[in-house]
């Protein structure tokens, strides 16, 4: 069993990058009981609002070029598109940074009901370039097999936005450090990213120059005009809760949401998104070999469907006292909240984990329709949870189920195109 385990590249892989995912998830747990203590449900509220513009800007600023990396045909042609990234992200921001500050700082703080949002809005393009940053080496990182590389990278990236979290919430130097410290963090880590990435293949970004970028951006065309319309309806879905939760009910409520669900997805994003850098690689290669990863795909299936439905009937049961136990008195709503959520989750770690074969097999156009699915039941779902039950419990019930259908199509449709000559 050893030697096979030593001999299977997907395992050895698999295992490498889990390591530092392990660590990785278990880093962020290790200071919600401070955080939880420093801070109250509204702060956490503020940030939510905050990190939902600045992943919308994110997308928008890369165009979803760095998606294109793994599959370039040449490690020249992905060191194009990683530049192509960066620089088109730096011209979108500077505007969207305009945008944002002279245009829309009212409106938001008026949907949000939090008159301080508005002098928060300038950090958000800031942290959307340090989150493209992040994607880009993650990216690269795959495409080349550096997964021990990629494991320090998310430790990294979450260590330090907690330690920054918390150190600003100790010396209460900023109003709000919560939001400062998050976006520090995420610098910190985007800092490192550019570091270890120009160290190691430094010469490949050199030799890039500006006038092959816009052939080469006209070459992967595609990105912008169907993954990055589709990330744009992803990245609003998952931002259209905490907007319309606002909306209907207030910063309160918004925390405890942002808490329920950070519950899940810290730990659900870090594993699935693990599994799935290892995976799409496994599967692109398979897909060049014999145009098929149906067997592969089915026992990730299988495996990944027990571990959550394990999981599930393991924890459901004592979330709303573990997170009072983490997040101290008065967080018992927040996991009330996590309860109702719970099952979808499970499904969605299970479509997370599998998503990455949307681009393998090149499915680009399913996927932007996947994605509007996706946002247009998230929306539907919570307002008709907001006008028609009128509580948190109807919306959290209503927005479970939406979510559900969407993440179990998911997987149907990444099974279908795991089959071979699948159109």
């Amino acid at each position: 069993m050893a030697l096979r385990i030593r001999g299977n590249a997907f395992v050895k892989n698999s295992l490498t990058l889990s390591g530092g995912v392990a660590v990785a998830q278990v880093l962020p747990f290790l200071f919600y009981p401070v955080l939880g203590r420093l801070f109250s449900a509204g702060e956490f509220g503020l940030l939510a609002a905050v990190t939902a513009i600045a992943s919308v800007l994110a997308v928008l600023g890369s165009g979803r070029y760095e998606s294109g990396i793994l599959v370039a045909r040449s490690k020249r042609e992905a060191a194009r598109l990683a530049v192509l990234c960066v620089l088109m992200s730096v011209a979108v921001l500077a505007v969207s940074w305009v945008v944002l500050q002279f245009v829309l700082a009212e409106p938001l703080s008026r949907w949000f009901k939090e008159p301080g949002l508005g002098r928060w809005l300038f950090v958000c393009p800031v942290a959307a370039f340090f989150i493209v940053v992040y994607n880009v080496y993650n990216e690269w990182c795959v495409r080349e097999g550096y997964f021990k590389a990629l494991g320090v990278n998310k430790i990294v990236n979450s260590g330090a936005i907690a330690v920054s979290k918390v150190a600003l919430g100790v010396v209460k130097v900023l109003s709000q450090g919560l939001v400062v410290g998050d976006v520090v963090g995420r610098g910190i880590s985007a800092a490192g990213c550019a570091l270890r990435a120009w160290i190691r293949d430094g010469r490949w970004f050199a030799a890039v120059r500006l006038r092959s970028l816009w052939p080469t951006a006209m070459r992967h065309k595609g990105y912008p005009l169907y993954t990055m319309p589709g990330q744009l309806l992803n990245a609003l879905g998952q931002a259209a809760p905490i907007l319309m939760i606002a909306y209907f009910f207030d910063e309160t409520e918004v925390g405890y949401f942002s808490m329920a669900m950070t519950l899940f997805s810290v730990p659900i994003n870090v594993v699935s998104s693990a599994i799935r850098d290892v995976y799409r690689r496994q599967a692109n290669e398979e897909f060049a070999r014999q145009g098929s990863c149906l067997r592969s795909f089915t026992r990730v299936l299988m495996l990944l469907s027990a571990v959550g439905i394990a999981a599930l009937l393991l924890f459901v049961w004592f979330l709303p006292a573990l997170m009072e136990l983490f997040m101290g008195a008065g967080w018992g709503q927040a996991g009330r909240y996590a309860q109702l959520l719970a099952p979808a989750m499970v499904i969605m770690f299970v479509s997370n984990s599998l998503s990455g074969l949307f681009i393998v097999a090149d499915k680009l156009r399913q996927f932007f329709w996947w994605q509007f699915y996706f946002a247009a039941v998230t929306l539907l779902s919570v307002w008709l949870g907001g006008v028609l039950v009128g509580s948190m419990e109807g919306v959290l019930i209503l927005f479970a189920v939406g979510r559900a259908t969407a993440y179990a199509a998911s997987i149907v449709m990444t099974y279908r195109y795991a089959m071979k000559n699948e159109n």
